[in-house]
């Protein structure tokens, strides 16, 4: 099979598997508690706009972020910081004011080079990997509240209002 006909069928089948997906417990409601509370969101994403829009509609979460920053709009993807750099600028917040959530450790990489903070939550591809110097690992993000979050940070260094 050549390239031409195997790419499309891959592409399909991935589609096919991220459908059955469910968002991951707790996002949501982070995302509910940060709206609340008027702090900005943003993805930053390794992946194309293809994917993570279609994504994003279909979970309903859209409209939850203030910037989504895909590698349609840098030249460099994790673990180059250019991505959270790009989405902490469209969010009009300075870089080390930012918090990261991150499940991979080219994340975490690109979060530190950016000189935010870094919570690793991996999943389950990536949790018998190495998470390089994260400030912080949950199994979950509804295991803890932003407030919870920032009181454990706290003392660390300067975080957001």
């Amino acid at each position: 099979m050549s390239r031409e006909e195997w790419a499309p069928r891959v592409s399909e089948e991935h589609w096919r598997r991220c459908e059955s997906e469910p968002l991951l417990p707790g996002v949501a409601d982070r995302l509910a508690e940060a709206r609340a509370l008027g702090i900005r969101t943003a993805v930053a994403s390794s992946s194309t706009s293809t994917w993570v829009t279609p994504w994003l509609e279909r979970h309903g979460l859209r409209g939850s972020f203030d910037a989504v920053c895909t590698r349609d709009d840098v030249k460099a993807v994790k673990p180059a910081p250019d991505l959270f750099l790009l989405a902490a600028q469209r969010m009009d917040v300075a870089a080390d004011r930012c918090l990261v959530f991150e499940d991979s450790p080219n994340g975490l990489r690109a979060a530190h080079a950016a000189g935010m903070w870094a919570v690793a939550v991996p999943n389950a591809l990536t949790r018998p990997l190495p998470m390089p110097s994260p400030d912080l690992v949950l199994t979950s993000l509804a295991d803890t509240t932003l407030a919870a979050l920032r009181a454990r940070l706290a003392g660390h260094k300067s975080i957001g209002p």
